[in-house]
């Protein structure tokens, strides 16, 4: 990413413009994912999270520092994980629904998020100038790439690859005596591994093979965002 705008032509003082959106923008995804999964942690009964301070929107309880730079530098990268226990998820009788809820929580985050940024940015696109005030330019970037963000970390957890989030829910689905399978010991092994060797790949070389998945996985849901800015933009007469 930090490559990118380099090479983009931009100024030196537009890169550094787009560094601090950009970091603002990744710290609020990242915290905002990982509160949502301790939030949702929290009230199915487990106090786990909680009682490692991550039931706070507060940045510093979730953005892992390596996996922010990794981000602007290589155009990937992780926040840091919520611990929870399954066995202590009591609000439910169903074990197995609770860690889906717990799992599926944080792309729901991301999904509110993006599109409550992508609503702040239609709306300012359709009242404002914001080219003519730098503030306004400013938030409406901001907004931008929070959507773009937000969207790019739901699709990239819904894939079902461990240990992301999509795979989680998956493995809750399938029968538990799967789980002791050698082969399937070895999966949850190798998969991980595999899955940074194919992204650092795609860094370095400018091939992308999760791309495409996760732009397929992002089609519902941008939809979804889509059509609810064309309403606003017909209310507010911008069409």
């Amino acid at each position: 990413m930090l490559t990118q705008l380099i090479r983009g032509g931009y100024t030196a003082q537009e890169v550094m413009f787009y560094i601090i959106i950009f970091l603002f923008a990744l710290t609020l995804t990242f915290s905002f994912h990982e509160f949502m999964h301790a939030k949702i942690a929290d009230w199915l009964g487990d106090p786990t999270p909680r009682s490692m301070g991550r039931v706070t929107l507060n940045p510093l309880a979730h953005v892992d520092p390596i996996g922010t730079m990794m981000i602007l530098l290589l155009g990937f990268g992780w926040g840091k994980p919520v611990p929870f226990n399954r066995t202590l998820l009591t609000r439910f009788k169903s074990s197995r629904l609770m860690v889906i809820l717990v799992s599926i929580a944080g792309v729901t985050g991301n999904f509110i998020l993006a599109l409550l940024s992508s609503m702040i940015w239609t709306i300012m696109d359709c009242t404002v100038n914001v080219n003519a005030n730098p503030a306004l330019f400013a938030i409406s970037e901001l907004m931008g790439a929070i959507t773009s963000f937000s969207l790019g970390l739901l699709g990239f957890n819904l894939l079902p690859i461990p240990p992301l989030d999509g795979y989680h829910i998956i493995e809750e689905l399938l029968p538990y005596k799967i789980r002791y399978k050698h082969w399937y010991r070895v999966f949850m092994m190798y998969a991980p591994r595999v899955l940074m060797f194919v992204i650092f790949a795609a860094s370095f070389s400018g091939i992308s093979i999760l791309g495409p998945l996760i732009g397929l996985i992002e089609i519902p849901f941008a939809f979804v965002i889509g059509l609810v800015n064309t309403i606003i933009r017909i209310l507010l007469g911008g069409l």
